[in-house]
């Protein structure tokens, strides 16, 4: 994803890095999250980003988001131990995929 914003940023400058920076760490982050689930619901994760100490995680249904509210004390657990001290608490939200 990177490679094909390097010219666009190169030319408009620390605004665009800026916002590349911003949207590679919201892919790491939901890729965390996703390490942090089991098998089946990791693949129903959106996106993920931090509200002070809550994470947001927006998943693909209803049925789904109702299934991880379950499991935020696993996902809590399992990303402290990863090294992701900024997660205190776990919202899980419904949105659509792009």
């Amino acid at each position: 994803m990177s490679e094909g914003f390097k010219p666009l940023a190169a030319s408009l400058g620390a605004g665009i890095e800026a916002l590349e920076r911003r949207a590679k760490a919201a892919l790491d982050l939901a890729g965390r999250v996703r390490d942090a689930l089991p098998a089946p619901d990791k693949d129903h994760v959106i996106s993920a980003s931090y509200a002070d100490e809550t994470l947001i995680v927006t998943v693909d249904s209803a049925a789904w988001c109702s299934r991880l509210r379950f499991l935020e004390q696993t996902v809590i657990e399992r990303l402290r131990a990863a090294g992701e001290t900024q997660v205190a608490k776990v919202k899980f939200r419904v949105g659509a995929r792009a």
